[in-house]
């Protein structure tokens, strides 16, 4: 089925609108700890970027709770602005990647491996990130290149991908952090929780309801 033409264009504006929001979070970003000449740049730097993409993650995560089958395709309005966010949530972690390597790591993955050995007991983990990365990044650029083939994928599918990437999210925010990121990651999974179960429950209505 087309997408109506004035729906085509919402849909547009909603994403030249979501872009250009995340252009500018990112900017200030990226450009508060050099405005402010931050003597923890690199801290603020990666920091602040996972910040970012959580939020996006957490925008994301909320739009597709509310997708019904015929959205993921990304033809409707509501499928196509979940994509965007899942996309810019995507990016935004790359770049918090990129911020962690350059500053922390230095480009060397032994020194990520033995940051990682010191901060959870095991610097075998980091290839739980490393898989964590490259299982976004193939369901984000599955979603754009098939559209359709995503949507009718098994839910099996989106539910392993979804739960791995909480349980990665679970630790490294609640686990392995503390302060602010902390309690901000746990806020948005309790959420996520509460939007998922209501999800499920109004599925569960609408089955009993034309069984």
């Amino acid at each position: 089925m087309s997408v109506p033409c004035d729906e085509n264009g919402a849909t547009g504006r909603a994403a030249g609108l979501v872009l250009a929001a995340w252009l500018g979070l990112l900017l200030v970003v990226l450009g508060m700890p050099y405005w402010l000449d931050s003597p923890t740049r690199g801290d603020d730097l990666t920091r602040d970027t996972v910040r970012l993409s959580l939020a996006c993650y957490g925008t994301a995560a909320a739009l597709m709770l509310r997708l019904r089958p015929g959205d993921w395709a990304a033809r409707s309005g509501r499928g196509a602005l979940a994509r965007w966010c899942w996309t810019l949530a995507w990016a935004t972690y790359l770049i918090h990647v990129s911020m962690a390597f350059h500053y922390y790591h230095h480009w060397s993955h032994a020194a990520a491996v033995a940051h990682t050995r010191q901060v959870s007991g095991v610097g075998e983990g980091i290839y739980a990130s490393h898989l964590f990365t490259l299982a976004w990044t193939a369901d984000v650029a599955f979603w754009w290149w098939r559209p359709r083939s995503y949507a009718r994928r098994a839910p099996w599918v989106g539910g392993l991908l979804h739960g791995f990437m909480v349980f990665i999210i679970f630790n490294a925010t609640v686990v392995y952090e503390t302060g602010f990121i902390r309690w901000a990651g746990g806020l948005l999974l309790a959420t996520l929780a509460v939007l998922w179960l209501r999800r499920r429950w109004q599925d569960h209505l609408r089955w009993a309801a034309s069984a």
